[in-house]
């Protein structure tokens, strides 16, 4: 009876000699510091004190867009609910999942946007008598 190479043995070496030819083949990992010009541009930048850099918005910005979901009846006809409004059709909106907003290029999930509180009468104030 020949004795069984030990099964855990066996797995080390397969993976040994997997991980020995991936790090061989590791592609450059590119540059993990700033270049010399960057570097000096956040030098520069510090020494004014700068916090952040403005960004420049772009001259057309989409307005927001609210994808509230479809409707599709039994005949298969269907709504899409787009900012509150009925539209023919079951398209929706391309990229947005029912309930999310887009507004200035990003996606936006319903708990993730503040929406103005629903405006109430004022009280009318009770005048307490006096003694």
């Amino acid at each position: 009876m020949s004795p069984r190479p030990n099964r855990l043995a066996v797995l080390s070496v397969c993976l040994l000699a997997l991980a020995g030819s991936s790090v061989s083949r590791a592609a450059d990992p590119g540059r993990l510091f700033y270049t010399p010009a960057q570097r000096a541009q956040l030098e520069a930048a510090r020494a004014r004190n700068v916090t952040r850099v403005e960004t420049r918005t772009p001259a057309f910005s989409a307005p927001p867009v609210r994808f509230d979901g479809v409707v599709i009846r039994s005949d298969g006809q269907g709504t899409a609910w787009v900012d509150g409004r009925p539209q023919a059709g079951t398209a929706g909106v391309p990229g947005l999942k029912p309930g999310q907003i887009r507004a200035d290029e990003q996606v936006y999930e319903p708990y993730q946007v503040l929406r103005p509180a629903p405006a109430t009468p004022a009280a009318p104030a009770v005048k307490e008598p006096s003694p």
